[in-house]
């Protein structure tokens, strides 16, 4: 048997065997709450994005950057664009979005693009 059908031979059953680990390793849960995507930049420190589930009603919604709490909720558009600092609101059929949207800030006014920080909407 020459060296590159041992080779050919080799990465088959190698790929074989990986795809039936990754077959039986369970599926991971999916969080319907993470905020996922490119966070538009609105104005000033405002950042929006559509949000696909939304459980309840909207002025419940809570916002968490990582497991920190942010807020105060539903505040008024101009304080989040001018203030920041983890204000939010969110809003149906608002900001040319088909659905609920969301405006917020980040805790300390970063691009949440950029700042490896991960937001939830529950």
């Amino acid at each position: 048997m020459s060296a590159n059908t041992r080779v050919v031979i080799g990465s088959t059953l190698f790929a074989l065997a990986s795809s039936a680990f990754l077959y039986l390793l369970p599926p991971s849960p999916i969080d319907k709450g993470l905020l996922r995507g490119n966070f538009h930049s609105y104005q000033g420190h405002a950042y929006l994005v559509p949000v696909k589930f939304i459980d309840g009603e909207l002025n419940a919604a809570r916002l968490y950057e990582d497991d920190k709490l942010l807020g105060p909720a539903n505040s008024v558009e101009q304080e989040i664009i001018d203030k920041g600092a983890g204000r939010f609101a969110l809003l149906r059929d608002a900001w040319n979005y088909r659905g609920p949207a969301l405006m917020f800030s980040t805790s300390d006014n970063t691009d949440p693009n950029t700042n490896g920080r991960k937001y939830h909407l529950k």
